[in-house]
């Protein structure tokens, strides 16, 4: 019909409007239903996690700054739990998203002191390794010591991601852990390279 009148609707003759049996309305019909159908068996959308314990580049982790789990023991000046260990300023401890679509969240791991490379050669690599104390727990707001083997730089630890807050700077490497204190302790977010 030409006066307007939806083509699935069909008038009477005595006037009033009843549904047409079409194929389109078929066709729409079962196109709907496919659709919600796909909708309702469609996986949510979430993004994949994976876990991270070393940002650091350094040939062998040789010479990274590290955050402890547990704090340093008085009597060697050395911090042995588990540890993340970087090279680089990190904005935030609890980790990030590098397109949107997953996450790395940065957690404490276990590092030998030495590696063994794919010829067989074993080389030293950090002075003090990082034991399985601590090993798998996030490393935002869980450290209790730095240690610093990055000959070039010093690091500095914050309170508040964004390297906002109270902070306590560790020395570049001289060989002794520092334990972060009260203000830090179990409350870190955030480190800088200086």
């Amino acid at each position: 019909m030409r006066d307007g009148t939806p083509p699935a609707l069909q008038q009477k003759e005595t006037g009033g409007y009843t549904l047409r049996p079409a194929r389109s309305v078929a066709a729409l019909s079962a196109v709907v239903a496919s659709f919600a159908a796909v909708l309702a068996t469609a996986p949510s959308a979430s993004a994949a996690t994976s876990y991270a314990s070393d940002a650091c580049s350094s040939a062998y982790n040789r010479a990274c700054f590290r955050i402890h789990f547990n704090s340093r023991s008085e009597t060697t000046q050395l911090s042995q739990s588990a540890c993340f260990a970087s090279n680089k300023s990190i904005k935030d401890h609890w980790g990030y998203s590098p397109n949107g679509a997953s996450i790395v969240r940065y957690i404490f791991g276990g590092f030998p002191g030495y590696y063994t490379d794919p010829d067989g050669d074993t080389h030293k690599g950090m002075s003090n390794p990082c034991d399985d104390t601590g090993n798998g727990q996030y490393a935002t707001d869980n450290a209790a010591s730095a240690y610093n083997q990055d000959p070039s730089h010093s690091y500095t630890v914050y309170s508040n991601a964004g390297y906002s807050g109270s902070k306590k700077t560790i020395p570049k490497y001289d060989g002794i852990a520092r334990n972060l204190g009260s203000g830090l302790k179990n409350k870190n977010s955030s480190s800088k390279r200086n």
